[in-house]
């Protein structure tokens, strides 16, 4: 899971760095340019579906978890060292 959650992460990070490049790119280059704008409006649909995408992530892990302590008794599961992501907040997280 912590592999999933790291990809995801760094698939939401790669593509903040393109759009702020390319923004900066549209700002310097082609103030106006129409395809600057559409290309900028693509890849805030595509953060938007990565935070979704993490979100959903962290809400499996949750719910994971959960099931591992209903399975192994009230012990926390051996998963990633946060916190967060073993007490079951992020199964909540709206």
């Amino acid at each position: 899971m912590k592999s999933t959650e790291s990809a995801v992460s760094n698939a939401l990070i790669e593509t903040l760095a393109l759009m702020h490049s390319a923004a900066i790119a549209q700002r310097d280059v082609a103030p106006g340019s129409q395809k600057g704008q559409t290309a900028l409006l693509r890849l805030s649909k595509l953060v938007d579906g990565l935070v979704s995408a993490q979100s959903d992530t962290m809400r499996a892990h949750g719910q994971l978890a959960e099931i591992s302590r209903e399975v192994n008794g009230p012990e926390e599961p051996t998963c990633p060292d946060q916190e967060f992501f073993t007490t079951g907040r992020a199964a909540n997280a709206d």
